[in-house]
């Protein structure tokens, strides 16, 4: 009996969850970040072992983010890779380099930037917008040469429309570079 009402319990608590959890995603959606931000936290102290804590931890940071709390917004992406696995780490890393970029911290955008080719090399699409945003905030930093090699690797082969962008922009930071 008592095992019983265990089990029922339980299975009243992840409807809760389940409940809480997409409540949570239709106000994200509806671009109510303060209210899903609340009830992201309110189920990541929950613990309740149903939701994964690196997503929630992303969201968390995805709300303080559209919040323009940047610093926070770092904070829950670093504790979420705590407890990511494989192909969601590359998109978490980004949103650090990111955010810190918009702190005004361009050194460490860069450095965080470039941990994503680094620890995940086989992430795809990933890893060129990395180099990318790396050749972006350091041509942003006046550092044209460092920003034509990132944009360079960015580039590729040259086979997309994004990857010709890239290259186009290193050609345009090497003759920059040239000229001072």
């Amino acid at each position: 009996m008592i095992f019983l009402f265990c089990c029922l319990s339980n299975a009243k608590a992840d409807q809760t969850v389940d409940g809480e959890l997409a409540k949570a995603g239709t106000l994200y959606s509806e671009a109510r970040y303060t209210e899903a931000l609340s009830l992201y936290e309110r189920l990541l102290n929950a613990r309740s072992g149903k939701v994964s804590s690196g997503f929630v931890l992303m969201r968390i940071g995805d709300c303080q983010f559209h919040l323009a709390d940047y610093q926070g917004a770092v904070r829950a992406y670093r504790v979420a890779l705590e407890y990511q696995q494989g192909p969601e780490r590359p998109a978490t890393q980004f949103w650090i380099g990111f955010s810190t970029f918009l702190l005004h911290k361009d050194a460490d955008a860069v450095a965080e930037f470039l941990k994503i080719p680094e620890r995940y090399p086989a992430s795809g699409m990933w890893v060129s917008t990395a180099y990318y945003w790396a050749g972006k905030v350091s041509e942003h930093m006046g550092k044209r040469e460092q920003a034509a090699a990132y944009y360079h690797k960015a580039g590729g082969t040259g086979a997309s429309t994004q990857e010709r962008f890239a290259l186009k922009k290193a050609e345009t930071m090497t003759k920059e570079a040239r000229v001072r």
